[in-house]
């Protein structure tokens, strides 16, 4: 064996870790919006299963992303703006027509999760004010009906919290994704890529809002190409 061969490096940059997120994501909601279950069982179970994998990545770069951010109050109008733009084609794809009261985006949950590492920010030494800064954001997202709900939001708090101690928030974050259902627990692959995360690696340039653009327009888009089939 030559051991002059250059040793392989697992360590993921942003721009992968948030592409994979996207194609993940990508990959649940075709299913979700165009795979009929009934008809293709195992193919559907497949694709939603892979797409368990785009939550997590979405919180823990949600959760990078207030920690290097230059203006958190813009970044939180621009959740808003995004959440307030998602609604329309969250809610035509997944059948509840135009306005669906019962269910919001998972933009809404994203921000969310925001304002509570804001208030944990902000809170300094009193963890009382903490605390609470995540059961209210939880009770927001139980009452807003937002997708993923308490779960999502406690798994940003957690990844916020334990955010010099990646191992122990993986740990934490295993234990809220092994307590959903039985689809859920395919989240936990995002684990591996999480661990190997490293901020210093080289990344592809991409637009700034290309990530926050491609959530509601594949949702327009899948939502169109059901009408036409």
């Amino acid at each position: 064996m030559d051991e002059t061969r250059v040793k392989r490096d697992w360590h993921f940059g942003r721009s992968f870790l948030k592409i994979t997120a996207m194609l993940s994501m990508l990959c649940d909601h075709i299913a979700f919006v165009l795979v009929p279950a009934a008809d293709y069982p195992l193919l559907y179970y497949i694709m939603r299963a892979v797409g368990r994998v785009a939550f997590p990545l979405f919180c823990f770069m949600l959760v990078e992303g207030f920690i290097y951010t230059h203006n958190r109050k813009k970044y939180i109008i621009r959740l808003a703006v995004f959440a307030v733009i998602s609604e329309i084609p969250f809610d035509l794809s997944s059948g509840g027509g135009i306005f669906c009261w019962e269910s919001q985006n998972v933009m809404w949950t994203l921000l969310i999760g925001f304002i509570v590492m804001y208030t944990i920010d902000k809170a300094g030494g009193l963890y009382i004010v903490k605390i609470f800064a995540v059961l209210a954001g939880g009770v927001a997202a139980y009452f807003m009906h937002t997708d993923y709900s308490v779960f999502g939001v406690f798994i940003i708090a957690a990844l916020y919290l334990y955010r010099y101690n990646r191992k122990m928030a993986m740990v934490i974050m295993g234990i809220l994704i092994l307590s959903q259902n039985s689809i859920e627990m395919y989240a936990v692959l995002s684990v591996p890529i999480i661990l190997n995360y490293n901020p210093d690696k080289n990344n592809v340039y991409l637009p700034k809002y290309f990530f926050y653009a491609f959530y509601p327009v594949h949702l327009l888009v899948l939502y169109i190409i059901r009408c036409c089939i």
